[in-house]
């Protein structure tokens, strides 16, 4: 299994690439700079981490095409290829409606959707046309994205619970193309998690997810009522805080996140594998610590 993490790129860019350093040096394959929403320029971050790091490759995104035109995102990918190696993939996505709206861009479900399959095929394209062998993979949670991936390298589901991933991959299961990349991407937290919903790192990360889940994954597995009373009472407050993670509670919180021991996560990465998934990237709060790289080094080192 291909094991990736993604990197925290609002913190100092020192501290960031010294990150990349750790997770490069202990066997991690890939380090993956997040784009959406953030501070720093992440084609920019993704240089300095390929100056400084020399086997894993290194993905860029989650990218929106509805901040970025085809061309932008062409050009950015293969300026990094021509410019440090064929060492760059990238993940293509709607984003998060809402946090969308909190910088102005307001856009219906269809529409965010259509221009993130058009700009995937047209991407894709011309990252080919160019000579570079850059991986696209679709971030997709609903029936249409996941479905959509279809056409995409690979694609990176925001699920961790099992029998969500499992019902993810039954959209596409048998009609998956050969050297399709079938992969997850959720927060993580690998350390004591007896009382995670205390642990603003991981419960808000959580919370963050379920919120933005499609209704029709809401609707099939029983909560959607829970969903849209957390969704109406963070725009009421205007953020993810912990009156909006309580209202969720635990139940629905685990859905959508890792979170447990060195020895709970090679389980779980054991059970992945079982039905079908072939690469993880462990979102945030993971990246988030300089001990959280090594923690997975450490636990990589023993599987």
């Amino acid at each position: 299994m291909r094991w990736g993490v993604a990197l925290n790129v609002r913190e100092k860019l020192s501290d960031t690439v010294r990150k990349a350093e750790i997770a490069d040096q202990g066997g991690i394959d890939q380090v993956w700079v997040t784009d959406f929403p953030a501070i720093r320029y992440a084609p920019a971050v993704a240089a300095a981490v390929a100056e400084r790091t020399t086997e894993c490759r290194i993905g860029v995104g989650l990218v929106s095409p509805l901040l970025y035109s085809v061309t932008q995102i062409v050009q950015f990918m293969s300026t990094l290829a021509d410019t440090y190696g064929e060492r760059f993939d990238l993940l293509l996505g709607p984003g998060d409606r809402h946090a969308l709206a909190s910088i102005g861009i307001k856009h219906s479900a269809k529409l965010m959707v259509g221009k993130t399959k058009t700009a995937l095929e047209k991407v894709r394209h011309e990252l080919s046309e160019a000579g570079h062998n850059s991986s696209v993979f679709l971030g997709a949670q609903g029936p249409v994205m996941i479905k959509a991936s279809l056409k995409a390298d690979g694609v990176l589901l925001n699920y961790a619970d099992l029998e969500m991933v499992d019902w993810a991959l039954s959209q596409i299961r048998n009609k998956v193309p050969k050297n399709f990349h079938l992969g997850i991407f959720p927060p993580t937290f690998v350390g004591d998690c007896k009382d995670f919903e205390r642990n603003q790192r991981v419960s808000f990360s959580a919370a963050m997810v379920a919120i933005g889940i499609n209704s029709i994954i809401s609707e099939s597995f029983g909560f959607r009522d829970k969903i849209e009373k957390a969704r109406s009472l963070m725009k009421e407050r205007q953020q993810i805080d912990s009156e909006v993670v309580k209202s969720l509670g635990r139940e629905i919180l685990q859905r959508f996140v890792f979170c447990g021991t060195g020895e709970q996560l090679k389980d779980y990465l054991k059970e992945l594998e079982g039905i079908g998934i072939s690469s993880v990237v462990f979102g945030p709060p993971q990246g988030t610590r300089r001990n959280g790289i090594e923690i997975l080094v450490n636990v990589k080192s023993v599987i």
